[in-house]
């Protein structure tokens, strides 16, 4: 027997997309500042591949950050209950 859920329970796609966007944000953020003692200690090679490591965190955020961004203004322009 399958169980269904109604509409009002299921979160909107927008919900969603911000959830996940969060997710990402703080996560990559936090992965950044695990990341400075390694930018302060290491030089060569292993700087090298946490610089590129950083660059890759830094499209992550830039990406989820315009997500947020536009669920807050959508919030801003929603009306009020």
């Amino acid at each position: 027997m399958q169980r269904f859920r109604s509409p009002a329970q299921e979160p909107v796609p927008t919900e969603i997309r911000e959830t996940q966007a969060r997710e990402k944000l703080v996560q990559a953020l936090r992965e950044c500042g695990e990341l400075a003692d390694a930018v302060e200690h290491f030089s060569g090679s292993e700087l090298f591949e946490v610089l590129n490591y950083l660059n890759s965190l830094r499209l992550i955020m830039a990406e989820n950050e315009i997500i947020l961004l536009g669920v807050v203004r959508g919030e801003e322009n929603s009306p009020k209950v």
